[in-house]
């Protein structure tokens, strides 16, 4: 638990399983792989919409590869006004988030020994950083009738139901222990953000159009090629906040060197290709001076802001609302980065689970880093 003068916090989990029975995942015979992973994506979009609750939470799927197969964990953070609020909100959270997706079978963490050690694999923040995280773009403006001289905006997530068994199965295959972390936190846009966003998406609009620099001349200037581009990214990014939205954070770590290929698989897994653009995702290593930062992220279920690592090469500071726009996603687009473990009938598994580890594997999952002495092994703090 982490509390101060006027807030506390508390975290707690769940242990993840797929159900690779037919039976229990819902799977039927005969029915098409696509048809299946559309099925599931549709099942964990009505999970995330339920929940939404922008009340300061956060959960986040996290995955780590080890002897027995990747072991999938479900996460949260809740905050209260104090240490005892805190941990109820915690618990209560971790019921809420209990009743997942029919293919995937959800255990709670009573241990707080176990929790701490899911939580802070490792006491210092290892070698191997990396984020994945959506593509900045921007362009010096070509148009000079315009309050800001350099164009900035973001490539939404094209969320499919692609298969995620690609990642899964190079994650098993990875000699060092390395974890997956993909952290939601449900996010209310107040209305300085969407008055911000309306008003980029008029001033783009109006420079995607031809211009004319004096009332005096009648000689127009062309539309700006930048913005023709970003006026359509601020009216998809508009539109999305109508609905429900979350901040999205990806993240690796490794003890040795950075998982640069994995994270690159993930990048190109979370969003469909498209010829609109350069490119989807962007996979980028930790800078050495923001690993302690990247680390509390992971280890704490946070969202602070990693220059170097999130500004992608724009040459001037992005401003509080594009940082908040960085990481924004709709529902379908956060479906595409938080899926749940999933196994098809017939494939090799991929995922430990307490059947194929056996008990006494089972229940050793807490034996690493120790959490404070004297606590209720059913309080979810640490």
């Amino acid at each position: 638990m982490s509390a101060s003068a006027s807030e506390a916090w508390a975290w707690s989990g769940l242990r993840l399983e797929p159900r690779p029975a037919m039976s229990d995942n819902g799977a039927h015979v005969g029915l098409p792989e696509s048809q299946r992973r559309t099925e599931a994506a549709a099942l964990e979009q009505v999970w995330l919409s339920r929940q939404w609750v922008p009340d300061g939470r956060a959960f986040e799927l996290r995955y780590t590869n080890g002897a027995h197969g990747i072991t999938g964990t479900l996460l949260c953070r809740a905050r209260g006004r104090d240490g005892a609020s805190a941990s109820a909100a915690a618990l209560a959270l971790r019921g809420a988030l209990m009743d997942g997706p029919r293919h995937v079978r959800a255990e709670p963490i009573e241990d707080a020994n176990e929790l701490h050690t899911v939580l802070v694999p490792s006491a210092h923040p290892p070698v191997g950083l990396a984020e994945v995280r959506k593509r900045v773009v921007w362009a010096y403006l070509r148009r000079r009738d315009t309050d800001f001289p350099l164009g900035v905006a973001f490539e939404p997530l094209i969320p499919e139901s692609v298969s995620w068994e690609p990642v899964w199965d190079a994650l098993v295959r990875e000699s060092v222990p390395t974890t997956v972390s993909i952290c939601l936190e449900p996010y209310a846009p107040p209305h300085e953000l969407r008055s911000y966003l309306a008003y980029l998406a008029q001033e783009y609009g109006r420079l995607s159009q031809p211009g004319r620099p004096n009332p005096v001349f009648t000689q127009y200037i062309p539309p700006d090629p930048f913005a023709v581009r970003a006026a359509g990214l601020y009216q998809e990014a508009l539109s999305a906040l109508s609905g429900r939205t979350y901040r999205l954070r990806i993240s690796l770590a490794a003890p040795d060197a950075v998982p640069h290929h994995l994270a690159e698989l993930i990048a190109a897994t979370v969003s469909a290709p498209s010829g609109a653009g350069p490119g989807g995702p962007v996979a980028r290593a930790v800078a050495a001076h923001e690993a302690p930062a990247a680390w509390g992220n992971i280890t704490g279920l946070q969202h602070c802001w990693l220059a170097a690592a999130y500004q992608q090469d724009v040459p001037q500071p992005l401003g509080a609302w594009e940082r908040v726009l960085a990481d924004l996603v709709d529902v379908p687009q956060a479906s595409a980065a938080f899926r749940f473990p999933y196994e098809i009938p017939g494939r090799p598994p991929l995922f430990a689970t307490s059947r194929r580890a056996g008990p006494a594997a089972a229940r050793t999952r807490g034996d690493g880093a120790r959490g404070p002495e004297g606590r209720d092994p059913h309080t979810p703090t640490f």
